[in-house]
């Protein structure tokens, strides 16, 4: 029985130690907060623009237009806030496969490629690095829900391409 137990002890054992997760360089940086820079960058140069073109009361008003127009329409409060949550499960999905080692054993992690808001929650499709495939995705289910802040997370491989997932992550129960 010690020699069995020595065996689990190897240092490449996958359970006991993961890979190390590799630098990202800066413009990868970039791309993961292109929306809240996006947006940030955007909103500030509308503005300016807009006080430079017109008396700077106009800036005020389109921003008090737009605040009314968000807190009393249901409608662009859905939108909004729908977007918003499909920008931050990019981000908690990041997390949660950092933490629950969905990683290639040089250190990459998988890249989201795609969100997209649908009736019951994210649908988010994702490139896996050579190492990683759809198994990893199901072995850490719960994990990655966890981080989301969802009920549930939906695995499902690609039907074309073997290095692509398809992942639903639940955060709205269904009709």
């Amino acid at each position: 029985m010690r020699r069995l137990e020595w065996h689990y002890q190897w240092p490449y054992y996958p359970g006991r130690y993961a890979p190390r997760r590799k630098r990202p360089n800066p413009v990868l940086i970039l791309w993961r907060w292109r929306w809240e820079l996006g947006f940030g960058i955007g909103t500030l140069l509308g503005l300016e623009t807009l006080v430079d073109a017109t008396h700077p009361a106009a800036s005020l008003y389109l921003l008090a237009t737009a605040l009314a127009t968000w807190v009393s329409s249901p409608d662009a409060r859905r939108f909004l806030t729908a977007r918003a949550q499909a920008v931050l499960v990019q981000h908690r999905l990041r997390v949660g496969m950092v933490e629950s080692g969905v990683l290639s054993w040089s250190g990459w992690l998988p890249a989201l490629i795609w969100t997209r808001v649908v009736d019951r929650g994210v649908h988010v499709l994702i490139w896996c690095p050579g190492g990683v495939d759809v198994t990893a995705f199901h072995a850490t289910r719960s994990l990655l829900a966890a981080a989301c802040w969802a009920s549930d997370v939906e695995v499902a491989r690609h039907p074309r391409y073997a290095h692509l997932v398809v992942l639903l992550v639940i955060t709205r129960s269904g009709p």
